[in-house]
C-alpha cells in the first residue's frame, strides 16, 4: 500500500496537496514555475490518484518517510487542513504553511463561516446514487471557467470520496493553529462559493501573526486563474521569511 508522491524540481524542499476530486496533477502547470527554485513533492491524498484510502496515520508514516528533514507545506481546499495538520503535528520539520481557498474549520458555524452542513449531507446523498455526476458536479463548482482537464483520471471508489467529504465535515484545527508559530499565509478568493471570502476576516481576528492574501478577481482556484499574481506572492511569502531563516 504505497503513496504516490511525484518528486520534481530542485531547491528548498515544498510539499503540494491538492483538493476533493482531484489529484497531484492539479499542480503540473504551476510545478513547472516552481520547480525552478524548489524540489516539489506533489502527493496523492488518501484515495485520490493512485495513492489507496488509509487512515491519517497511515498517510503521515509513509509521507514523512519519503521526505527531507524540513520542507514547507501548501494545502489547496480540503488539502489545507492536511497541510494544516500535519504542520500542526510535525511543527519541527514543517518550515512554513500555505493554505489556498482553505480554513481550519470548512463547515458553518453560529460564529464560524463556512460552508453549510446541508450541503455536505446532500453530497453524501447524491454520492450513494450517482458518484460519477456527483464528483463531476463538485469539480465544476470549484473549476469555474478553468477547463476540465484537471479532473481525477483515476476514479476515487465512493468509499474515497466519501472519506474526503467526511474529512472536510469533521476535522475542525481551529484552536490547535493558534499553537502554530511558523510563518503561516492564507490565501482566498473573493468569489469563492465554497471558502466564503468573509473566512478571511475571521481568521484575522482568530490569528493575527499569519499573512493573508485576497484574490479579488479569483474564486476557488487562484493558483489557476491568477498564477501569475500566485507566483509572485508565493515567491514573496517565502523570501521574506524562509531565506531569511536559512542564512
Amino acid at each position: 500500500m504505497n503513496l504516490h508522491i511525484e518528486i520534481k524540481g530542485q531547491g528548498f524542499p515544498l510539499v503540494l496537496f491538492h483538493g476533493w476530486g482531484f489529484d497531484h496533477r492539479i499542480w503540473l502547470d504551476l510545478a513547472s514555475a516552481l520547480a525552478k527554485d524548489y524540489q516539489l513533492y506533489l502527493v496523492d491524498l488518501p484515495g485520490f490518484g493512485m495513492s489507496p484510502l488509509m487512515s491519517w496515520e497511515k498517510f503521515k508514516e509513509k509521507l514523512l518517510r519519503q521526505l527531507p528533514p524540513d520542507f514547507a507545506i501548501a494545502g489547496w481546499s480540503m488539502g489545507g487542513l492536511f497541510a494544516t495538520r500535519l504542520a500542526l503535528e510535525e511543527q519541527q520539520r514543517v518550515s512554513h504553511l500555505v493554505n489556498i481557498a482553505s480554513s481550519p474549520r470548512f463547515i458553518k458555524e453560529k460564529s464560524w463561516p463556512g460552508v453549510d452542513k446541508a450541503i455536505f449531507d446532500n453530497f453524501f446523498r447524491n454520492l450513494a446514487i450517482d458518484p460519477g455526476e456527483t464528483i463531476s458536479q463538485f469539480v465544476t463548482l470549484q473549476l469555474g471557467k478553468q477547463p476540465n482537464r484537471y479532473q481525477n483520471q483515476h476514479m476515487p471508489e465512493t468509499a474515497s470520496l466519501k472519506a474526503g467529504l467526511d474529512i472536510l465535515a469533521s476535522w475542525d484545527l481551529r484552536e490547535e493553529l493558534h499553537q502554530f508559530k511558523k510563518p503561516a499565509c492564507f490565501m482566498f478568493g473573493r468569489l469563492d462559493a465554497i471558502t466564503p471570502r468573509v473566512t478571511m476576516t475571521a481568521m484575522q481576528k482568530m490569528y493575527p501573526t499569519f499573512d493573508y492574501v485576497m484574490f479579488n478577481k479569483a474564486a476557488h482556484m487562484p493558483f489557476l486563474s491568477h498564477q501569475d499574481e500566485f507566483l509572485t506572492i508565493l515567491e514573496q511569502f517565502f523570501n521574506e521569511t524562509l531565506f531569511h531563516n536559512r542564512h
